[in-house]
């Protein structure tokens, strides 16, 4: 048996599949992040003067000590971010960020909190934080690359840190111990203004208008401010006593009465127009009062 389509059914499939994609599309929630991970160099110790290969970073070694003096190395840093790698390669992309300092001393130097700033990087982050990181640190001598401007310069020394760290204000204090340098270095990781957690991507924003009325706390959980409940603190809290079933509000401490029902707690039914001896249990009723009777009990 030869099954066939009909001209119909061919022209609202992409119909019927371009409406699917919709409404998938439609319900994928958009996640947001927004951090900076932070190098700050502190301290840098290289006696000698030279690169890593052995060369005097600046002229030709002392004929007696064989120590090179002719001049200092012109020191700076550079630094590259990438995902957690159990093996370093040598060469690669740095998908989270690099950038460099500019030169910051010699051969050594001990950085001050009035020249720290100079020596911290800041590489911002649009993602949610892996917590898992691979750090790349180099230190160069900027004269020995005269013709990029020191952006490749001759290397002094590279270290190389991976690990686990998470948003704080705290710093992690690392040591590098090469052949020819020792320097010392400190990271962290902090999110920016309104962004929580582990992955700087849980966003609270204090407000107190239409869309909400609440402040954040350190993990970025909403507080309602006083008079407001819910998810989103965007619902009133009536004024204590007020009928859940007969009442509400838009503001808090009010107490708005439904159609039919009256009283400052909106617990009184709206008797019928006119009825002069009775009561109601619900609105537009009017039960006589003992001795009364007709439709007004009136009579």
């Amino acid at each position: 048996m030869t099954l066939t389509r009909s001209p119909v059914l061919l022209l609202l499939l992409p119909a019927a599949f371009s409406l699917q994609l919709l409404l998938l599309s439609a319900r994928i929630k958009v996640s947001s992040a927004s951090g900076h991970f932070e190098f700050q160099i502190l301290s840098m110790q290289n006696v000698n003067g030279q690169l890593q290969s052995g060369a005097c970073c600046d002229g030709s070694r002392d004929a007696t000590d064989q120590r090179c003096t002719t001049d200092e190395c012109d020191t700076y840093f550079r630094v590259c971010l990438k995902e957690y790698q159990l093996m370093v390669p040598s060469a690669g992309p740095c998908s989270f960020g690099t950038a460099s300092t500019p030169v910051l001393g010699g051969n050594t130097f001990s950085l001050h909190n009035a020249e720290s700033d100079k020596a911290r990087i800041v590489l911002p982050f649009s993602f949610a934080w892996p917590r898992l990181y691979t750090l790349i640190v180099e230190a160069l001598d900027f004269n020995n690359d005269s013709s990029s401007g020191g952006v490749g310069g001759a290397v002094i020394g590279k270290a190389v840190a991976s690990g686990m760290i998470n948003p704080s204000r705290q710093w992690q204090s690392i040591e590098h111990n090469g052949p020819v340098a020792h320097f010392h270095f400190q990271v962290r990781v902090s999110c920016d203004e309104h962004y929580y957690g582990f992955g700087c991507n849980k966003f609270c924003r204090p407000r107190d208008d239409f869309f909400g009325h609440y402040e954040c706390d350190h993990n970025g959980n909403k507080m309602c401010l006083e008079g407001w409940s819910g998810p989103d603190c965007n619902t009133a809290i009536c004024r204590q006593g007020c009928s859940t079933e007969h009442g509400s509000c838009k503001v808090p401490g009010e107490c708005k009465c439904l159609y039919g029902w009256q009283g400052e707690y909106c617990d009184q039914c709206v008797p019928y127009p006119g009825c002069v001896h009775g009561s109601c249990v619900e609105p537009w009723q009017c039960l006589c009062d003992t001795n009364y009777r007709g439709f007004l009990c009136d009579k």
